[in-house]
């Protein structure tokens, strides 16, 4: 156990060095024009269909939202995203909804395991030093202060999902991931709410609402599935690791890590930009 976790901390801290020395902080641009569609119909998704809750939200062409993925976030790739929508009112900021993963049908079983802590307290640390990185690199304090919501999966809904909180520069900021499971793997889900005080069962109600909001395909849903079709290498656990940057293998005397990853499209600045345009773009279509 002792030299995993060193193997861990060595790739984790190789990783984020990597990550720095490499990475320039991109630039939020406000010149670019963009026409937002209303999300008043629900929208389809690979594997099933975002459902509007009524309060005003706007969506994107594939084509405008690889623009502005490039342009307002810096990202060098927007392919892995299905789709984007943005709330002008209520407490939602942002909702992502990735394409899905497509690894096989996951099972619940390792989710009672000792892995599931083992891998929370590896998440809180690569979080960490996630953030210190990215507070030097910026210059300004940026600190993770723990969990809004603990890591949770719900059997009965078929759904993943935690918050964090970070404390930026004085402000209180939460970040989501979630997945929903299916019959071929998950979607992710990520989204950023618009709140400064709120409780843990607060958020808790807005993470269910928005996942709610998704459905599965009948022929899609974690329901369907049927004897012969293929299961995922990795259990609940394993997607836990995978929501928070982390790849994750079976195959060691521990059943833990096999390697470690921070992908660069979860890069920590990354996850705010989408938040912090928010304010911006609807803060510029009501001066227009």
């Amino acid at each position: 156990m002792p030299f995993i976790k060193k193997f861990l901390r060595e790739q984790i801290i190789f990783l984020v060095v990597s990550f720095v020395s490499f990475s320039s902080v991109p630039a939020i641009v406000s010149a670019q024009e963009y026409n937002p569609i209303p999300f008043v119909e629900p929208l389809n998704v690979s594997r099933g269909k975002f459902i509007p809750n009524g309060q005003e939200a706007y969506s994107f062409s594939k084509a405008e939202l690889c623009a502005i993925s490039r342009e307002e976030w810096g990202w060098d790739d927007c392919s892995h995203v299905d789709v984007y929508i943005e709330y002008a009112e209520g407490d939602l900021g942002s909702v992502m909804i990735e394409f899905p993963d497509s690894s096989g049908y996951v099972e619940y079983d390792d989710w009672s395991s000792e892995e599931r802590e083992i891998v929370i307290r590896e998440i809180e640390e690569s979080t960490r030093l996630g953030i210190a990185a990215q507070s030097e690199q910026l210059g300004i304090p940026i600190s993770f202060t723990g969990w809004s919501v603990y890591p949770t999966l719900d059997q009965e809904k078929n759904i993943l999902y935690y918050a964090i909180e970070l404390d930026w520069n004085g402000d209180r900021t939460i970040n989501v991931d979630a997945s929903v499971f299916d019959r071929r793997g998950y979607v992710t889900v990520s989204m950023v709410p618009y709140l400064a005080e709120v409780t843990e069962e607060e958020i808790r109600q807005m993470i269910v609402g928005v996942l709610g909001q998704y459905e599965s395909f009948e022929s899609q849903s974690y329901a369907s599935f049927v004897s012969g079709d293929k299961v995922a290498a990795i259990g609940s656990v394993g997607v836990l690791a995978a929501l928070a940057g982390i790849q994750y293998g079976k195959g060691t005397s521990v059943g833990i890590f096999a390697a470690i990853a921070l992908f660069l499209k979860k890069a920590w600045f990354l996850l705010l930009l989408p938040f912090i345009w928010v304010k911006k773009f609807f803060s510029r279509r009501k001066d227009d």
